[in-house]
């Protein structure tokens, strides 16, 4: 009789180590699901990005991470460059050339390499590369983008003249991706100010 219920406890014991074994594996096959699926949720899906210098051009960047395409345009309407004052040597018949070219706009597609690497860029961001390091008075570029992701959740940031180095890296590949994409003359002087601005 003691051997029955010798080999019934050990029994049970097997069957019980069994079960306990399956459950744990199964909930680190749900775990590393949920972070797969939290990868996926999180990827990026669109980004609009705004170059706002106090004394040049305001445009902006629209990008697509699915369908892989960029849009660059001006965010307000052009105005003329003024005149200067009327001045003894200068011919009062003389016409005034504005030397300024307004921005062209324009759409461009996108490699795998170039949306892969801002997608990389973007998902490395943490809460503290979203907010302006300095006070907003501070005169000069700054920067402000929005990221909607996948799962809808849309995040706001603001980049001014002290960057981390996360800010910088954005604002860097942004600029190499307008260079690479952009074929007008009109845009070449103000992507260059641009750069020169973040140095």
């Amino acid at each position: 009789m003691k051997k029955i219920y010798l080999r019934l406890i050990f029994l049970t014991i097997i069957v019980a180590a069994f079960i306990m074994h399956d459950l744990k594996l199964r909930d680190q096959s749900h775990s590393i699901g949920n972070d797969v699926d939290m990868k996926v949720v999180m990827s990026p899906e669109l980004l609009v990005f705004q170059f706002q210098p106090s004394l040049n051009e305001n445009t902006e960047v629209i990008i697509s991470f699915e369908k892989k395409y960029l849009i660059f345009r001006s965010i307000y309407s052009y105005f003329p460059e003024p005149p200067p004052p009327p001045s003894m040597k200068r011919n009062d018949n003389e016409e005034f050339i504005d030397r300024r070219k307004p921005v062209k706009p324009y759409y461009a597609n996108l490699s795998n390499e170039e949306v892969k690497y801002l997608e990389n860029i973007l998902n490395i961001l943490s809460d503290r590369d979203y907010k302006r390091l300095e006070s907003p008075n501070i005169d000069g570029m700054s920067y402000n983008f929005s990221t909607l992701y996948s799962n809808k959740n849309l995040k706001n940031g603001f980049i001014a003249q002290d960057k981390t180095d996360n800010q910088r890296k954005l604002v860097l590949e942004i600029l190499n991706i307008l260079q690479k994409t952009n074929n007008f003359e009109e845009n070449k002087s103000l992507i260059s100010y641009y750069y020169k601005s973040i140095h």
